[in-house]
């Protein structure tokens, strides 16, 4: 793998980190590293699959077939020289535990993981996974939160805690904003206000929202759903 590092090269990203390795090329792996690819992150993408290594080539910095439940095969590629490497392995449990545990041998040091079930995000982590994604779940949560249709966006940083878009609630609208009140009575945090002309802007006390307004608050989903509707 070294040489097809030196290979990759170092292109002008507008996510500054280092290449990439996903592991796994099938609709999460393969889009993932099209959105990296898209903020001019170098992706080596691994695959089992050789047809499917072929299809994602023409969009990856490069791809290639190897079974990397072997850890001879990934210490040929020269991944114990990677930073960061997603494992993409959803459906296939054991080719899934083998590879994340082959990585922790290597010393990888920053290992994300894909899980999709409970058993399995619990088994990644006791292996050393460094992170672990649910995709699925993730992506029902928020889209539960926006089918009530006050929230524009919704994104859950840490339990019971998360990020959402809205319009201006008629309970802070029409008057002086008092942060430190929004908080007190209502649990939430304000954050950034777009007005009519379409910047955002950061929220401080004494600005005036209209109804026409959205604002981005931070609480628990409990608490925005009832900010929302004040």
């Amino acid at each position: 793998m070294a040489s097809i590092f030196k290979a990759l090269g170092h292109s002008r990203a507008t996510l500054d980190i280092a290449p990439v390795v996903v592991i796994g090329l099938g609709r999460f792996g393969c889009s993932l590293a099209s959105e990296l690819m898209g903020h001019g992150v170098e992706v080596l993408g691994i695959d089992s699959d050789e047809k499917i290594v072929r299809e994602r080539a023409p969009h990856l910095t490069e791809a290639i077939s190897a079974d990397t439940t072997d850890p001879a095969a990934l210490r040929q590629l020269g991944i114990d020289e990677v930073e960061r490497v997603i494992v993409g392995i959803g459906s296939h449990l054991e080719a899934s535990i083998l590879t994340v545990s082959n990585l922790v041998e290597l010393g990888v040091k920053d290992i994300w993981a894909k899980a999709n079930s409970e058993a399995h995000e619990r088994i990644l982590r006791q292996i050393g996974a460094h992170h672990v994604i649910r995709p699925e779940r993730d992506t029902g949560r928020r889209v539960a939160y926006l089918l009530g249709g006050r929230f524009r966006d919704f994104a859950e940083i840490a339990p019971y805690y998360g990020v959402t878009q809205m319009a201006a609630p008629s309970s802070v609208t029409g008057r002086p904003l008092d942060l430190g009140e929004v908080w007190r009575t209502h649990h939430v945090q304000l954050v950034s206000v777009c007005q009519a002309e379409g910047a955002w802007a950061p929220l401080a006390d004494a600005t005036q929202l209209a109804p026409t307004d959205f604002i981005v608050a931070a609480g628990s989903p409990q608490a925005l759903e009832k900010f929302s509707q004040s």
